[in-house]
């Protein structure tokens, strides 16, 4: 049986944080994604576990000086850390779910070939109907 991949609002609710949030970490290479159809986003359940288990680890080993910096829910109350701003200045991110035009047109043929086939079946029926 095929693995289930979390959705973008399943990542979301399991790490308690925004969609938008998921979104940039994923932009940032934080979060590990897999881009499907060219517009879907989803997620392998270890590699968010792996991700959520960094996170708790990280919170376990911060001083209380920076605790204190950080908002109620324990992440920065700015959008970006500084060292996200400087990477950002520096060069442009390119995002881990770029595709080729190859890559794009084998994911048409294999999550639409169901339709395409139908498609010719039906191309094929009408020539017959009309020819006769």
């Amino acid at each position: 049986m095929p693995e289930k991949l979390l959705s973008i609002r399943e990542v979301a609710e399991y790490l308690k944080i925004s969609e938008e949030e998921v979104k940039r970490l994923v932009d940032v290479g934080e979060i590990p994604a897999y881009k499907i159809g060219d517009t879907f986003l989803r997620f392998r359940r270890e590699q968010i576990d792996a991700v959520r288990k960094e996170v708790i680890d990280f919170e376990k080993k911060e001083p209380e000086h920076v605790k204190l910096a950080l908002g109620a829910h324990g992440r920065p109350t700015h959008p970006y850390t500084e060292l996200e701003k400087d990477i950002k200045r520096k060069e442009p991110i390119t995002r881990q779910y770029d595709y080729t035009l190859i890559e794009r047109i084998k994911d048409l043929l294999y999550f639409n070939d169901f339709y395409i086939l139908s498609l010719i079946i039906m191309i094929v029926l009408m020539y017959l109907i009309f020819k006769s």
